[in-house]
């Protein structure tokens, strides 16, 4: 159930999104310690590994499976294999590569996760989204620890995708899975949410102000957003999310609460939290473009 932010409730939230919990620090501070003795866990593959044997056939050692997570190069050459201009042709780009379902694993193998959920603890049984889910490494490690949230997950079609609903299936996991398609009519989103996770995704997109009209369109009242927007354009960061940048910034500064807008120094990401009567007006995206 949403609720409205009052001062102390953004306080509190902007707190946690700065300090983080001891738990995470502490959790994350072990892991790499160990792994800095006894090298990386490689464990942290075996269901990578599992969906390999069972969904393809394929043998892949722990080793071989660390090796796909650190090959930087065979990914980004991938890209550059062909023209990649279209809608049709990015998309097509992320059924071709493989890469995710090793490198997430790896990426988030510290853990320290417990802060996101602290971000609604003003709200009883939050409603979490995770656009943009590659593996769904995240959401995993956070229905582990926090089993009464709900869960949604959503990603484009990808061999990735097909990893994650063969996870749900697999292993029973509670998460609804939504499948992004192409342009305005393809984002999938249905309810709200009270918390929405984008990360390391808008400049991969043809539409990234399509994509936070969105979020704040279903995002609740109370609810949080937690966003980033990397400006670096080449290769799979695409010109066309780089032109919508400063757009989507500015819509989101003038739609939610900017706890933390994008791009303000310490961190790149944003924090926004919607507040009451926060309603999209029509045109708001036009004139978010300068149109």
């Amino acid at each position: 159930m949403s609720a409205m932010p009052t001062p102390e409730t953004l306080r509190a939230i902007r707190r946690i999104y700065e300090r983080r919990t001891l738990r995470d620090l502490g959790e994350k501070t072990w892991r790499l310690a160990r792994e800095r003795l006894c090298g990386v866990d490689r464990s942290i593959f075996d269901k990578t590994r599992a969906y390999y044997r069972d969904a393809k056939g394929q043998e892949i050692s722990r080793q071989e499976a660390l090796a796909r997570a650190l090959d930087k190069a065979r990914h980004k050459s991938a890209w550059f294999a062909r023209e990649r201009r279209s809608v049709e042709e990015i998309m097509a780009f992320y059924r071709e590569v493989e890469v995710y379902p090793f490198r997430q694993p790896l990426n988030k193998r510290f853990g320290g996760f417990r802060w996101y959920v602290r971000l609604v603890g003003h709200i009883d049984r939050p409603s979490i989204l995770e656009y943009g889910c590659g593996s769904a490494v995240l959401t995993e490690w956070l229905i582990e620890r926090f089993p009464r949230c709900r869960y949604t997950v959503a990603d484009i079609p990808s061999t990735t995708l097909e990893f994650v609903k063969w996870k749900q299936a697999r292993y029973a996991s509670p998460y609804r899975v939504l499948t992004i398609g192409a342009g305005k009519a393809g984002i999938p989103l249905d309810e709200p949410y009270d918390l929405i996770i984008c990360q390391d995704v808008l400049e991969h997109t043809p539409n990234p102000l399509e994509i936070a009209a969105s979020f704040i369109d279903h995002l609740s009242v109370g609810g949080v957003l937690i966003v980033d927007f990397l400006n670096a354009p080449g290769g799979e960061n695409l010109q066309a999310a780089v032109e919508q940048r400063q757009a989507v910034k500015r819509l989101l500064s003038e739609a939610l609460i900017p706890l933390k807008a994008i791009d303000v120094p310490s961190r790149s990401d944003g924090l926004y939290v919607k507040g009451p009567g926060a309603v999209r007006e029509p045109g708001a995206l036009a004139a978010a473009a300068g149109s």
